[in-house]
């Protein structure tokens, strides 16, 4: 049996339990967790966590202060404000489909040069 890829990495930027549309957008993605699994992560950019650096957590804070929620896929935004169910599972339909395509190409023609994720 060949190994199973791993699970996509998506991070929600949120505003804290007083963000009414990130508190929307947990639930929503809770539902497409039930069709499609996923590892998620949670970043509250008025209170980061306390191992986030300094500078990274303002970046985080002023680039999406007026955006929030905001989601991201293996470092990459792919939806803010509210959460597009539909267009959620076609991105991680076509980000496992690319996984699968990486896994089965020799060792050495796997994407080692693929850019870095931001750390969310």
């Amino acid at each position: 049996m060949p190994p199973r890829p791993p699970l996509p990495r998506l991070t929600l930027y949120t505003g804290g339990k007083e963000c009414s549309l990130c508190e929307v957008a947990k639930l929503e993605l809770a539902k497409v967790r039930q069709v499609r699994p996923f590892d998620l992560e949670l970043f509250n950019i008025r209170s980061p966590p306390a191992d986030v650096d300094a500078k990274e957590a303002k970046r985080w804070r002023r680039l999406y202060q007026y955006d929030i929620p905001v989601l991201h896929l293996e470092g990459a935004r792919v939806q803010k404000h509210r959460i597009n169910a539909p267009a959620l599972i076609a991105a991680l339909d076509q980000w496992q489909a690319q996984a699968q395509a990486d896994s089965s190409l020799p060792p050495q023609a796997n994407r080692a040069d693929s850019p870095p994720t931001d750390r969310s």
